[in-house]
């Protein structure tokens, strides 16, 4: 007998078309499952020119499409910044991951798979073309074809039932909604200290629904009333050596697959050691990053020196969070198997961290405010790792977002300077 089809929801709140921008054929490492590179190597180009016929490398004992001198895939049309095999054969043709991507498709509730679109895709960050939902048929066979099941486990729900999950969730997102005039520090910060308050409660006293819902407009309205108080301590030199650290970790990228010498895996050490004492860019995790030291970047200035941002710089931001808590993508599968509470500070706590990478982003432009360009960078950036890091799958690393649970976290944001 067929399994049933898991039932597909899409977000609402995100749009996408591609812009051709290129990034993610030259930013991924894409896996290839045998069978795909078979059917690709068997394609029928005609007399094209340039067409590679080596496309496959072995990394770690996977295949994955080759790159190019330039740093791109070998089937990027560089000129035209469009996939090959796209222009040649079609979609349907290109590999699974390749096909997938924005899409971010992970199981949730047993029998239900959720989609939401990746924000390190420039298109998504701009929340550009019609949305997710007119693309549903595709998405839906990709789904098919990932052949996605199992849903959220009794360790991951923490005791907590899906009525109760899914009001806290509901709460959550009104906050965020309803605080669109604060600065965004201040919106932030609510968010987390509305996290970690549900948290405190305890799964009996969420699953008491009667009584929760009673409660949640109180204790949101003490969230938004605590989180305007500013804080007079930032933090100390082992909390800020430790941020760095935190940073870096997020913004690893796949560029060390391909550079598994002993001598690549010596200089990537020095930096992440040179972090803790704000010396090194960024650069070395990734050709992406800016090349300015974050000692330069002036991150622990409590924003002296730096001019507050738009609101508006911010909204690529919003939708991370809300597209998140929709999905919701946040813990599960899409986080490392991670518990809902343990997931959701995560989510919470990566305004730090797009703040941080913002901030050294407008430094590189010898800027003193972040611009919307800095925080669709500082987004892409964390977010390609939020779920996805090699690094965050470990308890160690865990620890870090522990470290700066409550008071240190507003103290590290008043040491960042909020914004």
């Amino acid at each position: 007998m067929m399994a049933s089809r898991p039932k597909v929801h899409i977000s609402r709140r995100q749009r996408y078309a591609c812009i051709l921008c290129g990034r993610c054929c030259r930013r991924f490492h894409v896996l290839l499952t045998p069978v795909e590179a078979e059917r690709l190597a068997a394609l029928d180009w005609g007399d094209a020119e340039g067409v590679p016929r080596d496309f496959t490398t072995r990394l770690h004992g996977h295949l994955y499409f080759r790159r190019a001198p330039t740093g791109g895939c070998v089937f990027l049309d560089e000129s035209t910044g469009a996939c090959r095999i796209h222009q040649r054969f079609g979609l349907a043709v290109k590999a699974l991951t390749c096909r997938g991507y924005p899409h971010n498709i992970a199981s949730t509730w047993p029998g239900e798979v959720s989609v939401v679109a990746r924000m390190d895709c420039p298109a998504v960050q701009r929340n550009a073309g019609p949305p997710l939902e007119t693309n549903r048929a595709a998405i839906e066979r990709m789904v098919t074809e990932l052949g996605t099941s199992g849903g959220f486990t009794g360790r991951q729900l923490e005791g907590l039932s899906r009525d109760a999950v899914e009001t806290v969730i509901r709460a959550l997102t009104g906050l965020l909604e309803d605080a669109a005039d604060l600065p965004p520090g201040t919106r932030a910060y609510g968010f987390f200290l509305a996290a970690e308050r549900f948290r405190a409660l305890g799964s009996s006293f969420l699953n008491d629904l009667s009584t929760l819902r009673q409660v949640i407009p109180s204790l949101l309205e003490r969230v938004k009333r605590d989180a305007s108080r500013r804080r007079d301590h930032g933090i100390g030199w082992f909390s800020r050596a430790v941020c760095r650290e935190w940073l870096a970790a997020y913004c690893r990228r796949d560029e060390e697959l391909a550079h598994p010498s002993l001598r690549d895996r010596v200089v990537r050490t020095a930096s992440l050691a040179g972090y803790a004492f704000g010396l090194g860019s960024l650069r070395v995790m990734g050709s992406e990053h800016p090349a300015i030291s974050l000692r330069a970047a002036r991150l622990f200035t409590r924003g002296r020196g730096w001019t507050p941002s738009d609101h508006a710089a911010w909204e690529c931001y919003w939708r991370l969070l809300l597209a998140r808590l929709e999905g919701p993508q946040f813990f599960g599968v899409a986080y490392y198997d991670t518990p809902l509470f343990t997931g959701l500070r995560a989510l919470a706590q990566s305004y730090a961290l797009v703040l941080a990478a913002a901030r050294c982003h407008a430094a590189e432009r010898n800027a003193d405010r972040i611009e919307t360009e800095d925080v669709h960078y500082a987004v892409g950036a964390i977010d390609h790792c939020l779920g996805r890091s090699p690094l965050l799958q470990f308890r160690l690393w865990r620890l870090v977002e522990d470290h700066f649970s409550g008071v240190r976290y507003a103290r590290l944001l008043t040491s960042l300077g909020w914004e």
